[in-house]
């Protein structure tokens, strides 16, 4: 699968005017360019950069130096977004359950567009209740455990804002998509448009249903993953979608955590609470280690 799938990233990057090359990058003069490290091709507005954002290419570099001057906490990070989207004719979706009781192959929720996914016949099939939408999806990333606390971006349980539409007349495809999020992130967060960069990928992940993708980040800092599905079958034997779809997932937890550049981004999601058990316990942790490496 490993194979089959790098033989797919192969093919799509091969083929980028088609597949990556969305009308943002020819209006604003991004450039493509091959990381040096990992060989993954990305877009960037700074041509002098030679590697990917991507860990481990990147360190982070917004730890004690966040790229805006515009701080919000989880909850102002929420409502940026969801005024953000309303005010873009989307249609904002209460969250599902955690346990995902539609998914006969699944536990647990690990990922907003699982809200909208059926099995039928051994295939994935999509429901969406508006068209398009956004959804603060709690969901549930058991094999993320060995690294909370580690990484200081892991959870065991996490807020994946989904951005979903199928590429109808009432929907949109990913030039209305990507231009959608880079203003989400330049003028609502201010962060500045050179510090954001793009990474071509692709994704797997749907049994039957599958597509390529632009995985946005700042400063070492992935924000969110941009998934175009765009075709059926398997990825050895597989046809065009009739109506395609937007998978569009971001973890909420970091878009606050780079306004900030605290340590980690529990320091964000739970500041009141470290703030209480910080108190009662006496106990103060190394800030100044998350800024080595």
């Amino acid at each position: 699968m490993a194979n089959d799938k790098a033989l797919l990233q192969e093919k799509f990057s091969k083929d980028y005017d088609k597949y990556y090359l969305v009308d943002l990058f020819k209006r604003k003069g991004f450039v493509r360019k091959q990381c040096e490290n990992c060989g993954k091709h990305f877009w960037t507005l700074r041509p002098e950069k030679t590697r990917c954002d991507d860990q481990p290419c990147s360190p982070y570099s917004f730890i004690g130096d966040p790229p805006t001057k515009k701080p919000l906490d989880y909850v102002s990070s929420w409502k940026t977004i969801e005024d953000f989207f309303v005010r873009n004719g989307h249609t904002i979706i209460e969250r599902y359950p955690i346990v995902s009781r539609w998914r006969p192959d699944l536990y647990f929720t690990v990922a907003s567009i699982i809200d909208f996914q059926r099995i039928e016949g051994g295939k994935v099939v999509f429901e969406l209740p508006a068209n398009p939408l956004v959804v603060p999806q709690m969901c549930a990333r058991f094999n993320d455990v060995p690294s909370v606390g580690v990484s200081g971006k892991h959870y065991t349980s996490f807020c994946m804002v989904g951005q979903t539409a199928i590429a109808n007349k009432d929907g949109y495809w990913k030039d209305r998509c990507i231009d959608l999020d880079f203003e989400l992130m330049t003028k609502e967060f201010g962060i500045p448009e050179q510090e954001i960069s793009f990474v071509e990928s692709v994704w797997t992940g749907a049994p039957g249903a599958f597509g390529y993708c632009l995985e946005y980040f700042v400063r070492g800092l992935e924000l969110g993953n941009a998934v175009f599905t765009a075709f059926e079958g398997d990825i050895t034997n597989y046809r065009e979608m009739k109506e395609p779809i937007i998978d569009m997932g971001a973890g909420l937890e970091r878009f606050s955590w780079i306004t900030q550049g605290t340590p980690t981004s529990y320091d964000t999601t739970f500041a009141p609470v470290l703030a209480k058990m910080q108190e009662a316990c006496k106990v103060e942790y190394d800030r100044d280690l998350f800024k080595i490496g």
